[in-house]
Parts: structure tokens; sequence; C-alpha cells
């Protein structure tokens, strides 16, 4: 659940990122996605005590191309609370996320272009249908590249949040590329907002590393509640995330991919009409996740 790819922000960033080398005649990548996270206890919640931890597994399709990009999710996420918070109001089953995002692009010359970015989304936990967890985000930006080595996009994004109606949400992305074998990339979307590293550690680049220390942020529309009416789960997390991607053949279409994360900070909010009514934390927690595709 450590993300909501959730509006449009990261379309095809997935794509881009496991490009062992250019390669157009291949812009579709299809993978399966497996995570899970230790259950710590949990703090700051009143009355009740115990712990909380989730797993999560899907499937992704994304078609990318230099113009525009399609990124298809389905994810299931297991929550899994034990002690006095089971079945408490600051609790909830499992979740299940599906979405399509997008962004398509306009070049006026080989430095600008401007995008368009999108999302519709349904968010839910069981016993609430699927029209009642549905919201949307849509927005434009500006991109600029003033040489080989930089790229940054610049916008903002309308997005439905369940906890707190429509909210204007910057949006930037910035990547430096020093050299052949290493990558730099600023990210602040609302959802995600950090930075990553990325290293190549061989030549065509079918090896790579990387590192990211982001603040992130998901939300699933609740089962109305008899005391607050309508709710919704408003989390944030700060994870630090170190992984390796590895293609398995020359063609650089089969790869897989592995991640280890130790999450520092994590707090849930229940929110009913932007107003809190209920919250907790967890101590700091680790996971892993693996991912295997194909690119073609």
């Amino acid at each position: 659940m450590y993300k909501l790819t959730q509006s449009a922000l990261l379309s095809a960033v997935a794509f881009t990122a496991l490009q062992a080398q250019e390669a157009p005649t291949k812009p579709w990548l299809c993978l399966a996605d497996w995570q899970t996270r230790s259950a710590e206890s949990v703090t700051h919640a009143g009355s009740v005590s115990g712990s909380f931890g989730r797993s999560r597994s899907g499937v992704e399709a994304i078609s990318a191309t230099p113009s525009a990009a399609l990124d298809l999710e389905y994810y299931k996420y297991r929550n899994d609370f034990t002690g006095t918070i089971a079945g408490s109001d600051k609790s909830y089953g499992n979740t299940t996320d599906l979405m399509l995002t997008g962004f398509k692009q306009w070049d006026w010359n080989a430095k600008y272009s401007v995008q368009t970015l999108y999302a519709l989304e349904s968010a839910y936990a069981e016993g609430v249908s699927l029209s009642q967890g549905f919201r949307w985000g849509f927005g434009g930006a500006a991109r600029w590249r003033p040489d080989a080595e930089t790229d940054i996009t610049l916008g903002v994004m309308l997005q439905d949040r369940f906890e707190a109606g429509v909210l204007p949400i910057p949006y930037l992305k910035a990547v430096w590329r020093p050299c052949q074998a290493a990558e730099v990339e600023l990210r602040a979307t609302g959802l995600q907002n950090g930075l990553i590293i990325r290293g190549y550690l061989t030549e065509d680049r079918a090896t790579r590393v990387d590192f990211s220390v982001m603040y992130e942020t998901l939300t699933f529309r609740l089962a109305d509640s008899s005391t607050y009416g309508s709710r919704a789960v408003s989390i944030g997390e700060v994870p630090l995330r170190i992984g390796v991607t590895q293609f398995l053949e020359r063609s650089g279409t089969w790869f897989v991919q592995g991640s280890f994360e130790w999450v520092a900070f994590s707090r849930q909010s229940f929110v009913h009409a932007g107003e809190t009514q209920g919250v907790f934390q967890t101590t700091a927690t680790w996971g892993f996740s693996a991912r295997a595709g194909a690119r073609f």
C-alpha cells in the first residue's frame, strides 16, 4: 500500500526507469508485483493497542512512447491488525486499487514541451462499492530539456481526494544525468515526494541499483461509520529503499527486480469531511518487494 500511483504522476516512470538501453521498438512493459511489510506495534492510538502489518500483490501494464504513456494497475492490499485495535474504528479490511493513469505530450521544439496528465481510480476497502471509491486527477505541465543531462517537468494537478475533496497539487519531476552510469531524480507530486539515485553497473545498463528517500501518501475510502458517516484513511509514510533491477538477456526483454525498505515513519489518519477523527502510528518497520516482467 506504499503508493497511490494514484494520479497520473508515475505513468511511464516505471517504464523509463527500467530501460536497459534505448529500445523504441519495445513500447510495452508488463509486470507482476509482490510486497510485504513487517507487523509493528501501533502508537498514538488512544485506548486501543496492538500491531499493524500489510502485504500487497498486483499486476501492471504500461505503454510508453516519447510523446505519450498509459499505465493500467490492479493491486490488492492485505491489512493485518492484532490486539484491541482489530475491529475498532481505527482498523479496516483488505483494500483494492484499480487505476488508469497517463500523459500526452506536445513538443514545441527539441527543448520545450507541454503535457496533459490524467488519472482514474477506484480505491476501496472491503464492503465499499467501486462507485463509492471512485476518484480522478487531471492537470498540465511544461517540460524543459536544456541539454542531454537535464530534464525538468513542472506543472499542477487537480486531485479528487476522498478526505478533502478536490485539491490543486504541484507536480515536479527533475532528472539529472551527470554521466552514463548515474541518474538523480527529484520528485514532488503530493503522492511521492523525495529523491531517487540510480546507478547502472554495466555498460549496456542491464544492471541497475536504486536508492530512494521519499515521503509518500495514500488514501482509501472506508466503510461508513455510525459515528462519523463516510470516512477515508489518509496514510503518510517515509520509506528508505534500496533495490536492484536485472535484465536477464541481451535483448533487454525479461527482467527481475528486488528491493528492501525501512519505513522510519508511518501515520494513518481517519478523516471525515476534512477533519481528523482518529489516528495511529506504527514503530519503524521494514519490508521486501519483488517484481518480474518483460518489455516488448
